[in-house]
């Protein structure tokens, strides 16, 4: 279930910049079927990095920048890594453009 938090306007705009990127936008794709419900464990870096075709070492890089603005979880198994996409995150950062940004914009506009 999601829970509305508070995210800063700064939390927001580093959550769209990581997300920009054409790399990191096919990651939470392949990533996003993976990573709702109880019983979802996400997918290793190594089956990400095979299903989109990337190299390792820029799969690291972008899985990093990820998870440093908290879009992405991880569980570590023995020893794989699985990641999942923080789906509440997103959709804290969407529904924060909604009430600030396209509702304003509606509001004025009328």
């Amino acid at each position: 279930m999601y829970v509305a938090r508070q995210m800063s306007e700064e939390q927001v705009s580093d959550i769209f910049a990581a997300v920009g990127h054409p790399n990191r936008l096919a990651i939470l794709c392949c990533l996003a079927p993976h990573s709702q419900g109880e019983d979802s464990g996400g997918l290793p870096a190594g089956e990400i990095a095979r299903r989109l075709e990337m190299a390792p070492a820029t799969l690291s890089f972008h899985l990093k920048e990820l998870s440093r603005n908290n879009i992405l979880s991880s569980n570590r198994k023995g020893r794989h890594v699985f990641y999942r996409v923080d789906i509440p995150a997103l959709l804290e950062a969407l529904e924060f453009m909604v009430n600030n940004v396209c509702e304003a914009a509606s509001s004025d506009a009328r």
